[in-house]
């Protein structure tokens, strides 16, 4: 990174990052910091590329949703509405029947939880 400098910031989904860096590892080596943020990516992203990009689409389309929650609803895909509350920054003001919404979105386009 020494002599790098940053060009843009966009927030992205862990499943991005995974995707991202599994591209540049076939292209060239990755540093050490683009090592451990794969493994970190690979173990908590919880979603593939096609249902993260669905539940972006949708989320994104709600009023008060802005990118930066989607996306840490995307990462997080909380399951129950008391979670879905404590996402927004307090400078956010989300309303509660988009964070309902997002709930659903969460739900149907998510990965399915498995039968004990």
């Amino acid at each position: 990174m020494i002599g790098e400098q940053l060009i843009s910031r966009e927030p992205v989904t862990l499943s991005k990052v995974k995707n991202l860096l599994e591209k540049r590892k076939l292209e060239s080596e990755l540093s050490y910091e683009q090592e451990e943020a794969l493994k970190y990516a690979k173990t908590f992203s919880k979603v593939t590329k096609k249902q993260r990009d669905k539940i972006l689409e949708e989320l994104l389309k709600l009023e008060t949703i802005k990118k930066e929650l989607a996306v840490k609803i995307v990462d997080i895909l909380p399951q129950e509405i008391e979670i879905m509350r404590l996402l927004p920054e307090k400078k956010d003001e989300v309303k509660d029947e988009d964070l309902q919404a997002a709930l659903e979105i969460v739900k149907k386009y998510g990965p399915k939880k498995k039968e004990k």
